[in-house]
Parts: structure tokens; sequence; C-alpha cells
């Protein structure tokens, strides 16, 4: 609403007298009418005055007052609201063991941003996801978490539309740097379902000891325990500030993979103590991840 409109809104009090003159004219001018009728006609410059006057109420608030209501409306933020610091970067992060299944192997025009610190920042983001995500309250972890952020890497797809891959991240960070304990949960969009024939195509994946412990009765969660012995290791992003460079690192960690509703999610995680009771309580953060599932099947 411009100034011009504003003032003409607060400057109501004589059109609204020239009004309840015209009504009073109208009314005089008219034969008298019957009793009932003069009933409704007195009920309609009564209707009348009242909707003048809230009109005034309305209009003798302050700019300030009337701005402050519309900024106090929730307003989404979009991605280049949040990310604004394109850094270097030239490693990608991705499931060495679905590589051939989603090919985020293979990605064009890569931009690597500089990570939001903070949960407050990873909700931001998560909301510009709509339903896609639903992150874990860091109080719900198995872990005592000292760093929370969310990395995002955007890629060209093969008809053009935009890719977004984000990483959000709870870490046990030591005074030296050391991911001690952590967890990721990394959303890419992609065009096509990695997992439609995975079996098929891609059944030497398997030989690396990958289960599926269910993500629904309708949908895969394959999780990879973690085994150093093998050659497949577990990459995901990591940021250098005094370099202002996006890396990734290579570590022995247990994974889970996943796709639904146009996303492919990988989470990888190292704790420390019992690995069966870490994966247990992994498996419903997983589940819980990732709501559209979780929702439609837990009840």
């Amino acid at each position: 609403m411009d100034k011009h409109t504003m003032h003409v809104l607060k400057d109501v009090s004589a059109h609204k007298e020239a009004i309840i003159q015209k009504v009073r004219q109208q009314v005089q001018q008219e034969p008298y009418p019957s009793k009932q009728l003069w009933s409704h006609r007195s009920l309609a410059v009564m209707m009348t005055c009242s909707v003048l006057l809230f009109i005034a109420w309305q209009a003798s608030k302050p700019i300030d007052h009337v701005t402050t209501e519309i900024l106090h409306e929730e307003v989404k933020q979009s991605f280049t609201d949040l990310f604004k610091t394109e850094v270097e970067g030239k490693e990608m992060a991705y499931s060495q063991f679905f590589l051939i299944a989603d090919r985020l192997v293979h990605r064009e025009n890569i931009k690597f941003y500089a990570p939001l610190q903070g949960f407050e920042a990873m909700q931001a983001v998560a909301t510009t996801m709509g339903n896609a995500v639903h992150l874990i309250d860091p109080k719900n972890l198995p872990f005592k978490s000292n760093i929370q952020e969310v990395y995002a890497v955007t890629s060209e797809m093969q008809d053009g539309s935009l890719q977004k891959q984000f990483q959000f991240s709870y870490k046990e960070k030591s005074l030296t740097g050391v991911d001690r304990q952590y967890i990721n949960l990394t959303v890419t969009n992609v065009n096509h379902n990695p997992l439609v024939n995975y079996k098929d195509a891609d059944s030497q994946d398997f030989s690396g000891g990958i289960t599926n412990v269910g993500l629904n009765f309708m949908n895969p969660l394959y999780y990879r325990a973690m085994t150093p012995d093998k050659a497949f290791a577990y990459v995901y992003y990591n940021y250098d500030e005094a370099d202002k460079r996006i890396y990734r690192m290579s570590s022995r960690a247990n994974e889970f993979y996943t796709y639904y509703n146009g996303y492919v999610y990988q989470i990888g995680y190292q704790l420390n103590g019992d690995q069966q009771e870490a994966q247990e309580k992994m498996v419903a953060l997983a589940r819980d991840f990732i709501p559209h599932l979780n929702s439609a099947n837990a009840k």
C-alpha cells in the first residue's frame, strides 16, 4: 500500500460524514415508508455507519503497525537467499556402492557453497525442500554433537534442470578438527528412481554386504555396515574455513541408502559404543528423516 493510499484512508472522516448525509437525504426524499420498511432502512443506516467507523479505525493505525503485521507472516526463504557464498571445490560426494544406479558421479556445472552453521540454519534449508525431510532434533541423537551444519552443492541434470544436493551434518568434532562421531544425512533430487531395476542391473554391488532393512513394507532401505577390510569407503563433505574450500572426506562408516518421491537419501554415520544398538537407533532416525514414508505408515 503506497503513501497516497494510506493518506486517503486516514482522512476518512470527511468521506464518512458525506456518505451519512447522502443516506439521510435519500431517506428524507422518499415517501414515508411503512413501519416495517422503516425498520429495515434504519438497520441499513446503522450498518453503513458501523462499516465506516471500522474503516476509519483500520485506517487510523500507523503505517509501521500495518508493516509489522505483514512482516510477522512466515516468509519462505529461497536457496539463493540462504546460500550466497560460492567457494572452491572439486570432488563430489555420492554412494560408492550405488554410483552405477544413480549416476551421481557424473554431474556437470558443479557449484559448491560455504556451509551454513547451526540447527536453525538447517531448519531454514529444510523448509525450502517442502516435505522432503524431517530434521532430527540434536537432543534426540545418540551422541552429543557440538557441530550442526548444512552443505549445498548444485549441478545441472541432463534435461538442464537444477540439481541440489544437501548434506545435513551432526558432528562431535575434537579441538584439533577431527570428526570423532558424526551423522551425515545427504539428500539429492534426481529425475529417475535409481532403484527400479537395481537388483538386476547392479547385483554385483551386493557383494559388499548390503542388506535391506526396509523403510516400510513397499520401499527399501539399504544398509551397509562399516567394513574396514573392504575397498569401498564412505565419502562426505567437509569444509576448510581458512582456504574457503569444500573437500571430500573418505572414511570407514555405516551407510543407509534409499530413494523416495524424487530424492535420493544417503545417510552415513560413525558412532562409538555397541554397533548393533547404534544400528537400531539409526534405522529409526533414518525412517523419521523421511516424513512422507514415516507419516504414511507409522500408524
